[in-house]
């Protein structure tokens, strides 16, 4: 990418930044005489329950990692994998969507995995997040009435297309689509996978994906309750607002698009003011949860690497 090139992408992306801050401020500034008398009340046991499924999600998405790891021939042990997901998990809020892969550099380098298979495994990671944040939220909009009619057929087509974009030669033709818009190199013949592993990869993100629109859900039941008749049409604006945010390469971690996402999709069910109330709230919560997940995992890392290290004296000194 020339000089030029790199002016105007970030020209368009500040635009494009600018643009969704813009939105958002103005529909805040509007419901400001609801919201500023909005009562919060959290209901702790669903804050707490849409915080464990939301750690879960986060297991999922190790288990995915771990497994494309393994795929590549990189052995790393699932305890550690879990660990390096989460402490990297951070990087994803720094402006650019290479980050978090060259956070994980760090960590992998030491168990022999070379950088370009580390970017690799994360790259791989993304298009399977987006395809099932796709699958899951179209699937669960499919569900609600306006669309039940037709819901079955739909399903049934998608998962025909679904299943056709994981045949290696399509799934890897548009992985490296990809990788060309992003500027990585593509996969070569020798890094990939077959059907049934690039199928159970798929199924653990679309499970994962799911987690994470059922813990939208339980949070926003947390503090403005809604009827649970629209669990599907929120579980799919909560994987819509996932793939979205990943795809926005303009914002870190599709911040303001995630936003905008919840927003336009939560006020056909509730008040404006607290569409956009949870649009933001929620925000701090996802933060709030990672955070806590990154102080559980530093210290768990810390005694593992102590105990790795006084293992490694003791069979030195039991050698000699």
């Amino acid at each position: 990418m020339t000089r030029t090139e790199k002016i105007i992408l970030n020209a368009v992306s500040a635009i494009l930044l600018v643009a969704v801050l813009y939105f958002l401020g103005r529909e805040f500034s509007r419901n400001w005489e609801h919201i500023k008398y909005f009562r919060f009340q959290f209901d702790v046991l669903m804050l707490g329950a849409a915080s464990i499924v939301y750690a879960g999600s986060y297991v999922c998405f190790a288990i995915g990692w771990f497994l494309i790891l393994r795929y590549l021939h990189c052995g790393v042990p699932f305890y550690e994998t879990l660990l390096y997901f989460i402490i990297t998990q951070p990087a994803k809020y720094v402006p650019g969507k290479i980050w978090t892969g060259v956070a994980r550099m760090k960590f992998c380098k030491p168990h022999g995995i070379p950088n370009s298979l580390t970017l690799l495994s994360t790259g791989t990671e993304s298009i399977l997040e987006i395809f099932a944040g796709v699958y899951v939220s179209i699937i669960a909009l499919l569900q609600t009435n306006a669309f039940r009619h037709i819901s079955w057929p739909v399903v049934i087509i998608l998962s025909t297309i679904g299943v056709i974009v994981l045949y290696p030669r399509v799934f890897y033709f548009l992985v490296n689509l990809y990788f060309r818009i992003v500027k990585r190199p593509p996969i070569t013949q020798d890094k990939r996978v077959s059907f049934i592993k690039l199928l159970t990869l798929q199924i653990i993100y679309i499970i994962a994906v799911v987690g994470i629109g059922f813990s939208s859900f339980l949070f926003l039941q947390s503090f403005a309750p809604v009827s649970y008749s629209y669990a599907p049409l929120l579980i799919g604006v909560g994987a819509l607002s996932y793939w979205v945010g990943i795809v926005a390469l303009f914002t870190p971690n599709g911040f303001g698009v995630r936003e905008g996402v919840w927003y336009m999709g939560l006020k056909t069910v509730v008040a404006p003011h607290i569409a956009i109330v949870y649009a933001f709230v929620s925000r701090i919560w996802l933060i709030v949860a990672e955070s806590v997940l990154l102080f559980i995992a530093l210290p768990l890392l810390w005694a593992l690497r102590r105990k790795q290290k006084h293992s490694s004296v003791d069979n030195v000194i039991s050698g000699v």
